[in-house]
């Protein structure tokens, strides 16, 4: 296959474009300073996610300090700037449990791409010619794209963390968005320089990300089963359990030309599954596998839109819930579609829902109900990608005392009016264009649609500029 390869005098003119328009392509800016007084939202529909029926009721919000200081009817404003929220909806900021944030710089490259020839392209092309200037240019334009459409929190799975300066880039872009965020510093193989990898993300989370608490965390992407050998699987789950940190590895598609029957099996049976371990895609696990990986603490990241259009397999959200687990939603890869997460939560419940029908034509016997519904999709966007990260006590609902990521929607445009019922609004009916708010810690990152205190032009002409340098290399 030969992919072609984008022309820089193109991308250089259509930067220029993009800049001529930025008014009406761009997100808005409000130029503000975060004001430190605490908000009140009054009279919203919340979905709060506390409760198994979603925790739907009408009420106020009160933040405070960067948590959510109260929950209830007429709360008194005090100091409190007032945000008027009737017919207005707020839920938990969405969780983005999969992405690979780097690769915003080669958005699109990978629409017509089979897993293949994503892999030959982006992975092997393009990923590893990437500057540590790049990288900052692609991380801090592609988290902002995940505020500017309501999620406030995101795994960044990142190959393209090729050398200190790198991560060093990585931690400074996401801290400046504001957003939420586990970089997941991916360890290669020892012939792409994994011993100086393993040493610097010792440096990491000596320095620049020591917190275990902070709004940016160090994590792992491990090579996993599927992509290394037995030994160099051990090695990195026995370094991730050293320095007891989050980690993801991809697994399970049938299609992995290093795939291993029962891998997961024998992960769990070796005991190196743990809480902290997130399998991302098993499309092709076997049944029981997914409650052995399960019971040993291990949580599932599906990826939906990418996995169908890519050839990973089924999803395996049904399965995964049919076994005891809670999956979690990502984005996956920018370089073939959109970023958003509103799409995943509708993609995972059409590809389960077709599954099961297409079980019920074979059987000609029609469904009498649903299997995946839209409360449980919202809850894998929300509270399962939290507890997913292992941050449910932090985030993902809104309760009182947790950290206030939170976001509003508009909810009285036709696509929601006459809202009969607020989770199958979210779920079925929003979109980006609908995200008035959005506050991580808190901070307030949006307000009536704009961004505040960030240069959204600028980041889309560096990120122009660095993609039609890119593309020369």
């Amino acid at each position: 296959m030969t992919a072609p390869r984008p022309d820089r005098r193109d991308l250089l003119l259509g930067g220029t474009a993009v800049l001529a328009v930025a008014g009406a392509t761009l997100p808005k800016v409000h130029a503000q300073a975060r004001s430190d007084r605490p908000l009140l939202f009054r009279g919203a529909t919340l979905v709060t996610m506390d409760a198994p029926d979603g925790g739907v009721r009408n009420g106020d919000l009160l933040v405070r300090d960067g948590r959510i200081a109260a929950i209830g009817q007429d709360l008194p404003a005090g100091e409190a700037e007032v945000i008027e929220a009737q017919g207005n909806i707020l839920i938990p900021g969405l969780i983005n449990s999969h992405i690979h944030l780097g690769q915003a710089i080669i958005r699109g490259l990978s629409a017509d791409h089979t897993l293949g020839q994503y892999f030959q392209v982006v992975v092997g092309r393009y990923s590893p010619k990437l500057s540590a200037t790049d990288l900052a240019a692609s991380d801090y334009a592609g988290a902002l794209e995940q505020l500017d459409a309501g999620v406030t929190t995101i795994f960044d799975w990142s190959r393209e963390v090729l050398t200190p300066a790198h991560a060093d880039a990585a931690i400074d872009a996401m801290r400046r968005a504001g957003i939420r965020a586990f970089l997941g510093y991916a360890i290669p193989g020892a012939a792409q320089g994994g011993e100086a990898v393993k040493a610097d993300i010792r440096r990491v989370l000596a320095g620049p990300l020591a917190s275990r608490e902070g709004r940016v965390r160090l994590a792992l992407g491990i090579r996993g089963p599927d992509s290394s050998s037995p030994e160099d699987t051990t090695s990195d789950f026995n370094m991730a359990r050293e320095l007891d940190l989050l980690h993801q590895f991809h697994v399970g598609a049938w299609l992995y030309q290093g795939r291993r029957p029962r891998a997961v099996a024998q992960l769990a049976a070796d005991r190196l599954l743990s809480a902290k371990s997130i399998l991302v895609h098993a499309n092709d696990l076997e049944e029981d596998e997914y409650r052995i990986a399960t019971e040993a603490g291990a949580k599932f990241s599906v990826t939906p839109e990418v996995e169908m259009l890519m050839g990973h397999g089924q999803p395996a959200t049904g399965r995964v819930l049919r076994n005891g687990g809670r999956p979690g939603l990502g984005v996956d890869v920018v370089t073939g579609i959109g970023g958003d997460m509103f799409t995943q939560m509708r993609t995972a419940l059409a590809a389960e829902r077709l599954s099961d029908n297409l079980a019920a034509k074979q059987k000609k016997e029609p469904l009498k109900a649903v299997t995946l519904t839209t409360r449980q999709v919202l809850a894998a966007a929300t509270i399962d990608g939290a507890r997913l990260l292992g941050i449910e006590s932090e985030t993902g609902s809104l309760a009182t005392g947790k950290r206030a990521d939170i976001v509003m929607l508009k909810g009285r445009g036709l696509a929601t009016t006459p809202l009969h019922d607020p989770i199958a609004a979210v779920v079925m009916q929003a979109h980006i264009g609908m995200v008035d708010t959005v506050l991580v810690d808190g901070e307030p990152i949006k307000r009536t649609g704009a961004f505040i205190g960030r240069d959204i032009a600028r980041a889309a002409s560096d990120l122009q500029r660095q993609a039609a340098e890119l593309m020369t290399r």
